[in-house]
């Protein structure tokens, strides 16, 4: 899908981490989330509430590559951080260059890498998992055994809250410092959760994500 074709969706979301309280509106961080698909904008989307850090996920067009420098271009002062979600694709030539996209961001966008891709993060939320995966298709299969409902365009973080935090525990334990994110499988996204969590000021001074 070439770059150019369409403006992306924006879905504007006032949020919070349910499962924590957070702090009064004069209080709250402004996060852009950039995804590539209906599953992260379901997920991320889907913690809106009158509470916690104000959350915009934009769905880029275009492939990882576009995604990640519409996420560069979005870089402003309107934002106290920018995140790009993204999978490998168990790609490591895709996987250097994004980082290298990243990089033009001056330190301000910042990549949560799920290999092979973020349906990994999902499954880490119901159960252990560390036997790597064929291909990115065969994590949305296993997914899809897990929670027979989970569809790529029903994905709710009603359904998945529950669980974050076994996710975030999880999936450190496969890639502890996030810097492995080549590591089949693995997912850093689980420091993007712990910088929504840190955000609250009433949040748990030891929170499993952070």
């Amino acid at each position: 899908m070439s770059p150019q074709t369409k403006k992306p969706t924006r879905v504007n979301t006032e949020t919070s981490l349910t499962w924590r309280g957070y702090g009064t509106k004069e209080e709250r961080s402004s996060f852009l989330i950039v995804c590539e698909g209906p599953t992260e904008k379901g997920y991320f989307s889907g913690m809106r509430s009158r509470r916690g850090p104000q959350i915009e996920v934009d769905i880029a067009k275009g492939d990882h590559l576009a995604a990640i420098r519409y996420a560069v271009s979005r870089v402003s002062d309107e934002y106290d951080a920018v995140w790009c979600v993204q999978d490998t694709e168990l790609d490591s030539t895709l996987t250097a260059a994004m980082r290298s996209e990243a990089r033009k961001g001056n330190g301000k966008v910042n990549l949560a890498l799920s290999t092979p891709c973020f349906e990994l993060w999902l499954i880490l939320h119901r159960t252990d998992y560390a036997r790597p995966f064929q291909s990115a298709d065969a994590a949305k299969k296993k997914l899809k055994k897990i929670f027979p409902s989970w569809s790529e365009r029903n994905t709710r973080f009603s359904d998945f809250v529950d669980g974050v935090d076994a996710a975030c525990d999880r999936a450190r334990r496969l890639d502890p410092d996030g810097k492995e994110q080549l590591k089949n499988p693995s997912s850093n996204v689980w420091q993007l959760m712990a910088v929504l969590q840190a955000d609250s000021k009433q949040a748990d001074p030891d929170p499993s994500c952070a």
